[in-house]
């Protein structure tokens, strides 16, 4: 598992089901969404990003295999300093 960031914490079960909510997707367990805690977290069914904008587009940066691998929410995004 890659490294979780120092203000990431893995999201908790959230208490009704997001089946239906535009932008809701798939979220497994390594990708970095799962350590937001501004994610509507739904284990084995499709999950939210409370970040999310109107369109449900969420603000994570996705690999080719869907996985989150940087978010400006968690503030990942800023370039390395020189």
């Amino acid at each position: 598992m890659r490294h979780v960031p120092a203000n990431a914490r893995q999201a908790s079960v959230w208490p009704v089901s997001l089946q239906s909510q535009p932008g809701s997707r798939s979220i497994s367990d390594d990708d970095l969404c799962a350590w937001c805690m501004h994610l509507c977290y739904r284990p084995g069914e499709r999950s939210l990003c409370q970040r999310a904008d109107t369109d449900g587009v969420w603000p994570s940066r996705c690999d080719v295999d869907g996985c989150a691998q940087s978010c400006p929410s968690l503030l990942l995004n800023n370039p390395p300093e020189k």
